[in-house]
């Protein structure tokens, strides 16, 4: 009796591994890929992602519409910036702003950005002092993924309001700022079976990660350097204003994503809130997907007067409440303005730009964690 249980036991675990597939680096995107996606965003509860193992059958025809955009990936000696970046193999431009990738036999990662940055709209290099993983390579049941990310933004303190710097004692005001972006993501591929979407099927893993994005200011005081603003402010007494507090914190989300030997595309990817709520889900477009729009769209903004000599005014559009830094920066891509506030909804903010040079400027909101940015141009006057 004892003998059959193992033989069934055996038998068992023989069939769920044969029912398995291994991603493969087969599936990494090289210089000459065009991989096409559509998005969705706040979905509702449209996925039943069902429980972890396998194997399952996720259907997935309800993604058939949405937000179209391409990923098109070239050789890197086609960038602006390719100097910069001597050990990248393939760049991917986004939004004006290149994106350098270094690859391997096991994983590809993000070595920084070039070109026209989207913070600024003005020519910037920027490296990670921490590569994130943009793929990763063999994946297979049970297999674990792992990636960190952080960059930094510096800035002079002269570009931030006094209203910001006044809540400094003497002798703490700093001389320049820094806003570091960070973040990390642990995933298991928890699961196998056959996805269905586009009258297509798949054989797919599932990885399930969850993530955290980090926002920090650290400011550089003479005596001290470079020191975290928060634990400053703790130690010393000094009272932060509260969007400061808002804009500093973590965000963690739960991401699903499936993948296949069939396709370089992530089939999709599914992105839920501590909440649990579905927020965004992103997934190849294999030729039958009506678009909601030709791309994705940015959150807009608007800015009047324009041009202005004075005072101009920010209404946030259809901006998600929350915390921005706003930046203003001038064609040499040098930054005159910087603050962190909350818009959105009908929130607005009033910017003094009457002792700034005449010309042409670019504003630019970017979320506190991240994840998009905004920009406008705008002209002063005298």
């Amino acid at each position: 009796m004892k003998n059959k249980v193992l033989i069934v036991i055996f038998l068992l675990g023989y069939s769920i591994i044969n029912g398995q597939i291994t991603i493969t680096n087969a599936t990494f995107p090289k210089s000459g890929d065009k991989l096409k996606y559509a998005q969705l965003n706040n979905p509702g509860n449209i996925l039943d992602l069902k429980s972890n193992a396998g194997p399952h059958v996720w259907d997935f025809t309800v993604l058939n519409r949405g937000s179209k955009f391409e990923e098109e990936y070239d050789d890197p000696s086609e960038g602006k910036d390719a100097s910069a970046f001597s050990q990248a193999d393939m760049l991917l431009e986004r939004d004006n702003q290149e994106v350098y990738f270094k690859s391997s036999t096991d994983k590809i990662e993000e070595l920084g950005f070039g070109g026209i940055n989207p913070i600024f709209n003005a020519p910037l290099v920027g490296k990670y002092s921490v590569r994130p993983t943009y793929r990763q390579a063999p994946l297979s049941f049970i297999g674990s993924t792992q990636s960190e990310g952080k960059f930094a933004i510096a800035l002079s303190s002269a570009v931030f309001p006094d209203s910001l710097l006044s809540i400094f004692p003497q002798g703490f005001k700093p001389d320049s700022v820094k806003v570091e972006f960070s973040s990390s993501s642990k995933g298991l591929m928890d699961a196998y079976g056959t996805l269905k979407m586009q009258d297509q099927s798949f054989d797919v893993l599932r990885e399930k990660a969850e993530a955290s994005s980090v926002t920090s200011i650290f400011i550089k005081i003479g005596f001290l350097g470079w020191v975290n603003l928060e634990q400053i402010a703790s130690q010393f007494n000094i009272q932060l204003p509260p969007f400061i507090g808002q804009f500093l914190g973590v965000k963690k989300t739960t991401i699903y994503k499936f993948y296949t030997n069939d396709k370089k595309e992530i089939l999709v990817s599914a992105v839920y809130n501590e909440a649990n709520e579905l927020t965004e889900v992103t997934f190849a477009d294999l030729g039958k997907v009506s678009a909601t729009q030709n791309t994705v769209v940015n959150h807009a903004m608007s800015v009047y007067p324009n041009p202005a000599s004075d005072i101009i005014h920010i209404g946030s559009g259809t901006l998600t409440e929350g915390m921005y830094l706003v930046t203003l920066t001038n064609m040499d891509g040098r930054t005159v303005y910087a603050e962190p506030c909350r818009l959105g909804g009908n929130i607005s903010k009033k910017v003094d730009v009457s002792n700034f040079d005449s010309g042409l400027y670019i504003l630019t909101l970017r979320d506190q964690f991240n994840q998009f940015t905004v920009t406008n141009k705008i002209v002063i006057g005298k």
